[in-house]
């Protein structure tokens, strides 16, 4: 169960690394807004990520169909 508030002990030096470039770049004043920010583009990019494996896994299976079928008018071409 998560709790509806928390308290961070410490952070380590990567971890504070990280929240500072966030920081600086989207301009963020505190940890809270940077790591609800951290989770909401985690999310997106969870969702954006399984739409472009959906699209390659697409796009592989389509060459593949091309493929076989370039093979077999090469064959044939070949026979005649």
């Amino acid at each position: 169960m998560i709790k509806q508030s928390t308290y961070i002990r410490s952070f380590t030096t990567e971890q504070r690394k990280q929240m500072e470039e966030v920081q600086t770049k989207k301009g963020f004043k505190t940890v809270p807004e940077i790591l609800f920010y951290a989770l909401d583009q985690h999310i997106e990019q969870t969702k954006e990520i399984e739409r472009l494996k959906r699209i390659i896994d697409y796009k592989q299976k389509k060459i593949e169909q091309l493929t076989i079928l370039n093979d077999k008018n090469e064959k044939k071409t070949i026979e005649n």
